[in-house]
């Protein structure tokens, strides 16, 4: 995803945020003195609350650490005496400013206490809370659960019912997210519907005809159509469009203008983002023609990176990823408290089977190649120690794994105990309105206990489908081809193999990029060796990427992206990464048995030749390689359909 588009959507926050319950109110000097002066003395109700959030609106762009502090302390206030409008507008409110500073994780964990109490109380405000959960995953560069909660908010039951004019900060943030996808006609579709707002509603929302004109200028310099482009950013005051577009005009003065402008509003708006890239497209324009200053953009760049890729946000990051908040009826409960034990004792013990599978197969593997010295005959001795050692490789990666198997785990199985809890009480309430004689609250209730079985049914089936993976990647090939969504198998083993790396070395990151044909289908192939093909592929390029980050090159960026493409009777799979490449005179020795780049113990130097095995004899396909010295490497899959 392009961190220019990231920062332009933040800006689409301010619009949301005006669709919020409570909204940022104009600075009253005298209420703030007034109320800050009775705060103490006034006892704990609704009335406190509602000022607390008035206050927290107020301070929120002038003193944020301020409005935090009042939004906290009346979110504290409303559990309290159970006052669940007053904890949605403090949560808001909160969120909002952490998507604002690019705080991606804590506006995730405000928004996650929220949503249960939107669902129940208010259900209007799911719509913004979806819109703020696109903000965080754009910043997180999760494409996929952009959309996911773009579309949870268009087809939101309140969506529909919504004044017109309140639909259209959504409509913008598809038009973006189809846009960030490189999905163009998609975009431009939402650029129509924006284009009837803007000459209806632009007197009334003059934020809209800013904002959907910086969305054009993407589109149409995407399309490498700069006069536009510079056009609709002119239009929209967006002087980092601006200045990106004269960039490839390549215009350097207005670009270094355009630019300083774009910094300077992205200190004072406090968007880590925005400043961030605006030094950075300076520092790359100054790096032509005046060393000191492009050095000192490369600085602050760099220390703005820093600030806002943090080691602590990525671990916050993390966290919400492993354990999903836990909402205030959760907490009351003992029960399922008990419930969250058995749960991590549960992987904990799968894990231990996992890593007693593997040393057992690790024990008996080394069992036979003390045996396999004393077999007689130089051919038959070496033909079963590289098949052992092929065995090994194997194992080794489902080692590697391991760790991205608890990753991937977590997430269903707390959404089926989450699920399961929320049944129960339901299920409580359901005989009390049958005490009652209510059938219709009864068979309202009954839906939603219907409702949430088929989530738990569809994550727990999840959850099976991870460990089924790991089971039959860990089995010995039955050579039996079956129909497989490549696509699927392909985007399973990045992730595991990202978050094995990650689970290993903290310090390991990269950035992830896929592009999958949705029209392939199934195909016939071996799913065990087609998997491990795809993940020595990957897990090598996540090493080349790796080796290069250490060399310190300034705005070098670790990138690895896989994709699928159907062309004619085959089928496409590559796997591409921005490391140091492959010498050419070692290119025809990659596929050798034995043969590796890699320091002593790091590699057997029969992963490339396995796969390319697999490929060509297992699957009468081909294996090539594309690679430039210093620049990266692509190796491509054709398996015939």
């Amino acid at each position: 995803m392009n961190l220019m588009n990231k920062i332009i959507l933040l800006l689409l926050i301010l619009l949301i945020w005006k669709k919020a319950e409570a909204q940022p109110s104009p600075f009253d000097q005298n209420f703030v003195n007034s109320i800050t002066s009775r705060l103490p003395s006034m006892p704990d109700d609704k009335a406190k609350v509602d000022n607390l959030v008035r206050l927290a609106s107020m301070y929120l762009f002038t003193n944020p650490t301020l409005a935090i502090k009042y939004a906290d302390e009346g979110n504290y206030i409303a559990k309290k005496i159970n006052y669940p409008q007053g904890q949605i507008a403090c949560l808001g409110q909160s969120a909002f400013y952490f998507s604002m500073s690019a705080e991606w994780a804590k506006s995730t964990v405000r928004i996650n206490e929220a949503i249960p109490l939107c669902k129940k109380y208010e259900p209007a405000q799911m719509i913004y809370m979806y819109n703020l959960m696109v903000i965080n995953y754009s910043l997180k560069q999760d494409t996929a659960l952009m959309f996911e909660y773009a579309l949870k908010a268009l087809n939101h039951p309140s969506f529909g019912s919504s004044r017109e004019l309140d639909k259209w900060a959504t409509y913008m943030q598809l038009g973006r997210a189809y846009e960030f996808a490189n999905k163009l006609d998609s975009a431009r579709k939402y650029a129509s519907i924006l284009s009837y707002y803007i000459n209806k509603y632009s007197k009334e929302v003059p934020d809209l005809a800013s904002n959907s004109y910086t969305l054009f200028g993407n589109i149409a310099l995407k399309e490498k159509n700069y006069n536009n482009a510079s056009q609709y950013f002119y239009q929209a005051k967006d002087y980092y469009g601006l200045a990106k577009t004269y960039h490839f005009l390549n215009q350097p003065d207005s670009v270094i203008v355009n630019a300083l402008k774009s910094l300077r509003i992205g200190e004072k708006q406090n968007s880590p983002l925005l400043f961030q890239e605006s030094a950075k497209i300076l520092a790359q324009e100054y790096g032509e023609f005046d060393a000191k200053k492009a050095n000192k953009y490369w600085i602050m760049y760099s220390d703005s990176k820093d600030k806002l890729y943090s080691n602590e946000k990525i671990k916050q990051s993390e966290l919400i990823y492993l354990n999903e908040q836990k909402n205030e009826f959760e907490i009351e409960r003992e029960s399922t408290a008990n419930k969250n034990r058995l749960m991590l004792f549960s992987l904990l013990a799968v894990l231990a089977l996992f890593l007693l599978f593997i040393f057992m197969l690790w024990r008996n593997n080394r069992f036979k190649q003390q045996a396999n010295y004393k077999l007689e005959g130089a051919l038959k001795n070496l033909k079963s120690t590289q098949s052992q050692l092929i065995q090994s490789e194997k194992m080794a990666s489902l080692g590697e794994l391991t760790a991205g198997i608890a990753h991937e785990i977590q997430n269903p199985l707390n959404f089926v105990n989450n699920f399961s809890e929320v049944n129960s009480e339901l299920i409580q309430e359901m005989k009390e309105e049958i005490e009652k004689g209510n059938l219709g609250e009864v068979k309202g209730l009954a839906n939603d206990i219907a409702d949430n079985e088929q989530k738990i049914n569809h994550h727990g089936k999840r959850a099976d489908a991870i460990v089924k993976g790991m089971l039959q990647h860990s089995r010995s090939s039955s050579g039996v081809k079956e129909p497989a969504n490549i696509n699927v198998l392909a985007d399973e083993y990045l992730r595991l193999a990202y978050h094995g790396l990650r689970a290993k070395d903290k310090s390991f990151n990269a950035t992830m990029k896929t592009d999958f044909d949705e029209t392939i289908g199934n195909i016939n192939i071996i799913p065990q060796d087609i998997g491990r093909v795809i993940l020595n592929l990957i897990t090598n390029a996540f090493y080349a990427v790796t080796e290069k980050k250490k060399q310190l090159q300034p705005g070098y960026e670790p990138t690895v992206s896989v994709s699928t493409k159907k062309q004619g009777d085959r089928v496409l799979i590559s796997v591409k990464d921005n490391g140091d490449g492959i010498p050419q005179k070692i290119l025809d020795k990659v596929f050798q048995p034995f043969f590796t780049t890699k320091p002593t113990g790091e590699g057997t130097g029969l992963g490339l030749s396995m796969s390319y095995e697999i490929v060509t004899k297992g699957h009468s396909g081909e294996l090539k390689i594309n690679t430039k010295e210093g620049e990266g490497t692509e190796f491509t899959i054709h398996l015939p359909v």
